[in-house]
């Protein structure tokens, strides 16, 4: 494929293609959503699959409700942080990070099936590090579902320290903001 790229001030490129690359450094932008952008929430969920929202939301969800909706764009930039990644102005992913006090936030992340396994997710963990270390964050914390194998994955890569905990069909992780990003790691007995 030969795709255009255009490197902006953040040595993150933006490309004039926007066919899914192995090379997704190339293609992506990342930004902070703010108040005004509901219209990122909803193109995004319209872009998973019913699999894809049972194991964001780790429940059967068609459509988001109007309070999820509004509790998904509530953002203040400290309590309720998102970043959304795009490829030519199209979102493609949103990670969050929610304020638990005491320097601890849940993080959560969604990618849209078709750029799924293009290292999107990775990225958008990675970015979601970098804003939590800024904001001072010392631990991030998340539930999936054990059968989440490639969101697993994106976690490791992007979070050197990572406690893990299984209870049932349901992984608790525990990353430390600190650190430079871990190598990927297998999720053999982790996975139903």
């Amino acid at each position: 494929m030969d795709a255009a790229t255009t490197a902006t001030a953040d040595n993150t490129a933006i490309s004039h293609d926007a066919e899914p690359a192995t090379g997704v450094g190339d293609l992506v932008r990342i930004r902070e959503l703010g108040r005004g952008d509901g219209d990122v929430v909803d193109v995004v969920f319209a872009g998973l699959s019913p699999h894809s929202r049972y194991l964001r939301f780790q429940a059967p969800i068609a459509e988001l409700s109007a309070a999820t909706r509004r509790s998904l764009t509530a953002l203040d930039g400290r309590t309720h942080v998102a970043l959304a990644a795009f490829v030519q102005d199209c979102p493609i992913g949103i990670v969050r990070i929610m304020d638990l006090e005491d320097g601890r936030g849940e993080l959560a992340v969604e990618v849209v099936d078709r750029w799924q396994g293009c290292a999107v997710g990775t990225r958008l963990l990675q970015a979601a590090r970098n804003r939590a270390a800024e904001l001072g964050y010392r631990e991030l914390v998340g539930e999936m579902l054990v059968v989440n194998a490639a969101a697993y994955a994106a976690v490791r890569r992007a979070f050197p320290v990572t406690q893990v905990r299984r209870h049932g069909s349901e992984l608790t992780m525990s990353m430390a903001v600190e650190g430079e990003p871990a190598a990927a790691s297998p999720t053999q007995g982790l996975v139903a």
